[in-house]
This record gives structure tokens, sequence and C-alpha cells, in this order.
């Protein structure tokens, strides 16, 4: 979906909300949650309780979603449970069901992608559950159900193939016995129409209209029209037209819905399949348990995340890496749920299964991208909102004029029903999201996961590009070389050996220190502190460093023993390779720059090579606030330091190789620094698109609706062909969505 998000003020009444809190441990802590849930407009009463975890919220105008904002902004969270349903609606009716959930008690944040009927819900379980709000969507004539990522529900091309041949069946027998054309065309019209007639049902009753309005308004007054006149007049009846309206206009649904449905299932097919289990028993992959072991042979996909138990062979890692290529896997290598094993034999040690292994993150993150509402999407909306009933107002119009020029009540009906047949808002509500879901699965396939689709939309909107360059613009594998008082170099390999820093790990590695580290303490960014052998040590950059003990050595790192620098660290890195012309690229877009922790004459080097300003010795608050003053920052990292910047950024890019945390933060998921570049050209392939599409729907429908009206009488087009011309409309927008 493309995403529609809930983003409306809430109109609710009064009401009580409990939310569960967590993180509180004092009086403070409900001084403080209090004060930020009372700060949120709207809230009338709070009462947060310390023992219990809980606060008591009284709301009047005010959306939950931005309590639970303020909550954590204030450094807390909340309790809440995600619930993934599929329903079954048409593209524009995505806007009125975000109406409809947004006014159910307990409901945090809305996601919807209307091309694959995904609803992504943040949901307060204190106060609702998955399977009331199934039940409110049922009452309102929505179906509804709880899925999960690998459940794939009913099967929506299933059901449009299946109407769609009783539909061809019986409209082929309407021509062959037109004395029967009465009794042929019953099925077509309420079993192969029925769910165009239940969905205008529905549009009713939630006050609103799409498709199905426009659909079951032309059938059905065909059809009641000609029973009129067969009963009546025994003359004058086209029940042909009202068959073959629903026919064609099945055909394009049915072709729209294959299309999607492969389209969704180009990853998600990966999720689940069958593993081999060691005594040849074949279970699907989602049964699979932390330390089972299985079989994998020439050519078939690792069922989940693991560890070579035995054997050997190559692995395609496309899923995860982007790159074809095979690569060697021996004894004791890690591999990925969802790779293909290209030759060989394994056996794996499972370490990861279900929806904890890589593939299932991706599709995670995948339906998560696809919900994101774009701000080009508001333009749809809007047009939309007037579509159906402008149409419907050019139908009665076009059937008044017509019946005063020709006074013929049959002919106006056929132009009226044409006008209603030949109009269709989806093209407009499949648009985006076709655009957008094609777009995320071709970055899929070169290993890049997209968090938020908006984005795509935004890295347009940049104006520099910020590199983190430990790990990202450089390998990271640090070249150490100590000067100074060598019992004092040994004290601080003793200290880095318990950092994660890669400075750290490179200092450690120098000597292998036994020595016991009291009181360690790391300050991020800055250094490392520990008590080994009564001696206080010191080791870190030289400002964090000086700040207290005596100025000393001239080195990128110093070390610093009970008050003094005695030593310390010359630091050389290398340039990925690559990098220089990525950089070179880059250039045309952005203004590219280097913030960096390091403050060694080494990152200036990296400036120089790369011929780009470069901010040094920077703390990750001092990264945040250059992300702040620049403005418009695409900001890309892989480190703990680099995860607040990322999340500040207009887009976080983060480095697959790198940390959790950074991955967490980052909007876009990359293997390899090298692939941002396809990133950029990827996301413009995909605003265009969606650009294209919009223009294309608006343009096909201009031209379309006017003939339909018999503007170019004595041409006009019947009904039936004037429904086969609406319906490729949606299917010519989703395949164009693939020429990307």
């Amino acid at each position: 979906m493309s995403e529609v998000r809930n983003e409306k003020k809430d109109l609710r009444i009064k009401r009580e909300e409990e939310l569960k809190i967590i993180g509180m441990h004092c009086a403070t802590c409900v001084s403080t949650v209090s004060k930020a849930i009372s700060s949120v407009q709207g809230v009338k009463d709070v009462n947060v309780n310390l023992a219990s975890g809980n606060a008591r919220v009284v709301i009047e105008n005010a959306r939950l979603k931005d309590i639970v904002r303020a909550v954590r902004k204030a450094g807390y969270d909340v309790v809440t449970q995600k619930v993934t349903l599929k329903v079954s609606l048409s593209e524009e009716e995505a806007g009125k069901l975000i109406s409809v959930l947004d006014n159910i008690p307990g409901i945090i944040d809305v996601k919807i992608n209307p091309s694959s009927g995904f609803v992504i819900l943040e949901i307060n379980p204190a106060t609702v559950t998955g399977d009331e709000i199934v039940e409110e969507l049922r009452r309102r004539g929505y179906k509804a159900e709880i899925t999960t990522e690998s459940f794939k529900g009913k099967s929506d091309f299933r059901d449009l193939f299946t109407r769609l041949i009783i539909a061809s069946v019986f409209s082929f027998l309407v021509f062959i016995f037109p004395a029967y054309q009465l009794f042929f065309s019953i099925p077509v019209q309420f079993y192969s129409g029925l769910r165009f007639h239940l969905g205008f049902l529905r549009a009713l009753r939630n006050k609103t209209s799409n498709m199905d309005t426009l659909v079951s308004l032309s059938s059905n007054i065909a059809w009641f029209y000609s029973l009129y006149s067969y009963l009546i007049h025994s003359s004058n009846y086209f029940f042909e037209a009202s068959s073959l309206l629903i026919t064609f206009i099945l055909i394009g649904k049915t072709l729209e819905a294959y299309i999607k449905e492969k389209t969704s299932d180009d990853v998600i097919r990966l999720q689940t399949v069958k593993a081999r289990l060691t005594d040849g028993t074949l279970v699907d992959s989602s049964k699979l348990r932390v330390g089972d072991v299985v079989i994998v042979k020439s050519g078939e996909i690792i069922p989940a995340d693991g560890i070579v138990d035995e054997g050997e062979g190559y692995v395609n890692e496309s899923i995860y890496t982007g790159e074809t290529i095979p690569v060697r896997k021996k004894k004791g290598d890690a591999v990925i749920g969802g790779s293909i094993l290209t030759s060989g034999f394994l056996k794996v040690y499972v370490t990861r299964a279900g929806n904890r292994t890589y593939i299932s993150q991706v599709i995670e993150a995948i339906r998560e991208a696809e919900t994101t509402r774009l701000p080009i999407q508001s333009l749809v909306d809007k047009v939309s909102s007037i579509f159906v009933p402008v149409v419907i107002g050019v139908s009665v119009l076009a059937f008044a004029l017509w019946y005063v020029v020709s006074h013929s009540l049959t002919f106006s009906i056929l132009i009226s029903v044409a006008v209603l047949a030949s109009a269709c808002p989806c093209p407009f509500g499949l648009a985006t999201p076709m655009a957008v879901m094609v777009g995320i699965r071709k970055l899929v396939k070169k290993g890049i996961k997209v968090r938020n689709a908006e984005s795509l939309e935004r890295l347009r909107e940049a104006k520099y590009i910020v590199f983190d360059k430990t790990g990202t613009i450089t390998t990271g594998e640090f070249i150490v070389k100590p000067i100074g008082d060598e019992n004092a170099i040994k004290l601080a390999c003793a200290v880095e050996k318990l950092s994660s820093h890669p400075v750290g790990k490179a200092i450690a590695s120098l000597y292998d220190v036994k020595a016991e580290v009291k009181d360690f303490n790391e300050f991020q960014g800055e250094g490392v502190y520990g008590k080994v052998n009564d001696h206080d040590v010191i080791v870190g950059k030289r400002e964090f460093v000086l700040k207290n003990c005596e100025e000393g050595l001239d080195a990128d790192v110093l070390v610093c023993v009970d008050s003094k620098v005695v030593a310390g660290f010359l630091l050389e890195d290398k340039i990925r390779d690559g990098v220089v012309k990525l950089v070179n690229e880059l250039k045309k877009y952005y203004e590219v720059i280097i913030a960096t922790g390091d403050s060694s004459n080494f990152a200036d080097k990296v400036g120089e090579v790369l011929g780009v300003k470069v901010y040094k010795g920077l703390s990750p608050d001092d990264k945040v606030e250059l992300v702040r003053k620049l403005g418009k920052v695409i900001f890309v990292g892989d480190g703990v330091n680099d995860a607040q910047a990322l999340k500040e950024a207009l887009v976080g890019i983060a480095v697959s190789t790198g940390t959790d945390i950074a991955k967490y933060a980052g909007d876009i998921i990359v293997p390899s620094v090298l692939s941002i570049k396809y990133v950029i050209e990827q996301s413009k392939r995909t605003v265009r698109k969606i650009k294209e599409n919009l223009a294309w729907a608006f343009t096909y429908n201009s031209v379309l609706i006017p003939i339909s009206a018999g503007i170019l009488y004595p041409f006009y087009l019947p009904p039936e062909y004037a429904a086969l011309a609406m319906s490729m409309d949606s299917v010519l927008v989703s395949l164009w969505s693939f020429v990307q």
C-alpha cells in the first residue's frame, strides 16, 4: 500500500483508555509520563500508577497515536500489539476503511495496502483485540480475517476466475439462444456480478462510493430495464449488454488480480518451503525449531538460518547480498534461509527459525514498506473522493440530453449505462501501490530492504548525503601503530578487549593480555576507562583523554595511565573498493560530506582522496546536530553511534553488515555502501512510474467518458464495450508499473 496511513484528526467522543507503560521505576518517572500524556491536545485527565505500570487516560477528540508517541518521546514505552488483517476491498475504499478503523477505540496506527488487501494495525491490547476489530469490520460489510505474513488467505484471483468462467459460458448462451436471454442472464447478473453488488451495498452502508457503485448501477439499470421491456413490451430488451458488461469487467479484474497475486508471491513463496530432517521426514520450514538439523541438496532452498554442520557446497545468497555469484560454504559457515544451494550437499544446524529468520524479516519489511503512504497519494485521495459522484452526474446529464434529442428511452439508457460502465477510479488507487510494490521487489532482489517506502520519494528532496567513515566509507579494519611506553600499551590492550568499537578491537589484538579489568566503562564514540593492576587507564580520542589527563604524546588515540599520557596509537584504515567512483557519481545529485568520530589525520586524508568536506571527532550527538543543521540530509552509517543520526535524517540508510541498532534505525538497509547508487536510481524510476500511472489514468478516463456519453455520435460505445475498455485501464496501469 502503497500505504494509506492514518493521519487524520480523530473525532471520537470522550472515552477512557488504559495503557501499560514500560520503563517506570520511581515517582519522577510517573510525573514525567503524566506530563508527557497531558501535553497532548484532547487529553482531559491522566492517572499513572507506578505499582501496576498502568496509565488511565481520559481523552476527547485526541489521537491515541499522539499519546503513545508522547510517551515514547519522553523515554518510556507502551505495550502495544501488531495485528495484520487481510481485507477484501477495492483501491478507492482505502480512505473510508481508515475512517472506520480510526473510530474503533484502542487502535493506535493504521496502514493499508489496498492492492494486496493487507492492513497492519498497532493496537492497545488492553482496549481491543484483533477478533473484535474483525467482527466490527464484518458488521460493516467488509470481509476480513486475521492473518500472518506467511498466510495468503483466499485467492481473489481464483474467486474472480470462477465468476468469469460462469459469466463467459452464460453470456455465450445469451447470444446463442436469444429467446432465453432472460433465463441465461440471471447467473451472470446475480452470481458473477454479486461481488460488485455487495460492494455497492457496503459502500452505501459506509456512506461512500467506489468502482462497485458504477458497475452495479450500470449492470442493474441495463438488466432491470431489459426485464421491464421484456415483460411489458416483449421488445427493446438487451440482456446481452448487462451480461457482457459484467463479463468484460471480470476479464479486466481477473487479469489485474493475477498480476497482483503473482507480484505478491514473488518473495513470499520463499518463506515456507519443505525442510528435510536427518531422518528423511519432510516438514514445513515454519515448523522448524532451533537445534534441528536439516539436509539440503543441490538446487534446493535453504529452509532456515543456520550453521553448516556437515558437507560443502556453493550457495546463491542474492536474497541477502544482491550478488548472484554463488559463495562456497563449508562446515562452520553461516547460511541464510531463502538462499539456494546451487551445487553440493549440506547438513544445516538451525539457529533461527519461524518469524525470526532473515527472509521473514525481509517479508515483514516489505509489508511495512508497501503500507507506507507517499505524499503524492494526497492528490489521488482528493480525485477519488469526487470521482464517482461526478461520473454519476455525467451519466444522468447524458441520459437527459439524449432523451431530449432522440426521444428514445432505450438509447438514452444505453448511453447513461455506458458512461457508468466506462469510468473507473481503480487506476488512480492502483497507480501508487503497484509502482511501489514493483520497485520494492526490484530492490529486494538486489539484497536491499526498504523499511519505509516514503523514503524512496524523500531521496529526491535531499540536498546532502552524509557518510559515516569507519566501516562505511572505509573497511573498518584498522592498522594501529603503537608509540610510547610498552607497558602502558599492554594496559590499553587489556581495557580495549572489553570494547565493541572497531578501533578498540584493533588495539586489543596487538597483545594478548590476561589482566583483570575492573570498573570498565565505555563512552560511546569517545573512549574507554578501566582499572588494571591498580592503575587507572583511559584510552580514547585526544580531546576526550586530555579532559582528564596531562598532555603528552601526539597521536590519533591516546593512552593515559594514572592521569598521565604515556602512550598512544597512530591509525590508518582502507577506503573500500568502488567508493571513490560512487562518491563521484553521487556528487551529481547531492553535496557529499563525511561525518566521523575519528579525529585522526587519516580522516582528513580520506576527505582529500574523495574530494569532500570532513567533519571529524564527532560524538553521536554531534552527528545529530550536524544533520539538523544541514536540513534535508541522507545519512549513511553502520554503527551504534550512527543510530540517532539515521533516525534524525530525512532518509537513513544503514549498511546490513553493521550493528542491529543501526539497521533498526534506518529507513533503507543496503548490503553494501555501493548499493546506494542503485537505490537512488530505482527511487527515481518508481516515483516517475507513479506519475506516469496517474497521468495515464486521468487521460484515459478523460477521453473514454465523453466518448461513452456520445460526443462522437453517430459513433458511440455500447455499454459492454465501454466496460471492457474501463476494465483494461487497471490492467494497463498494473502492467506499466513493471516497466521500471
